[in-house]
């Protein structure tokens, strides 16, 4: 999920700044009137308005949109634990229905385990009440 906010992120900041630039560059010849010097400053406010007006639609595209078509639903994947064992780090990932555990490492990722979400909730209940037997 971070990674998906990540890239929809970096995405919108790419079309800002084409967008900017295109703005920027399109009204580039109309500041090369013969009023130069008394229209650069007019030309500038624009600018800086327009590229403004831009970020903030951007960032509200962003930050509002992607909830409301689905795209960035949450609760569907969940980390219930990571591990780091070296160069390599041991995932447990609530996957919908499912729990998943994988180590993910330099040559690649490996499937340790897959358990339904009942089976989980059992063996947390009964580590649960384990580890309070054992604290007594």
């Amino acid at each position: 999920m971070v990674a998906y906010g990540l890239y929809t992120r970096l995405r919108a900041l790419r079309l800002f700044l084409s967008g900017a630039l295109t703005l920027f560059f399109l009204a580039v010849p109309a500041s090369a009137a013969s009023e130069f010097d008394a229209a650069f400053s007019g030309y500038v406010t624009r600018m800086i308005l327009a590229v403004a007006i831009l970020g903030l639609l951007g960032y509200a595209a962003v930050r509002f949109l992607p909830g409301r078509w689905g795209a960035g639903t949450r609760g569907h994947i969940k980390v219930l634990g990571m591990l780091s064992i070296g160069r390599d780090v041991i995932y447990i990932v609530r996957t919908g229905p499912e729990v998943v555990s994988f180590v993910s490492g330099r040559t690649g990722s490996t499937i340790l385990g897959r358990w339904s979400l009942e089976e989980w909730d059992d063996y947390e209940a009964a580590a649960s009440t384990r580890e309070s037997q054992l604290t007594e």
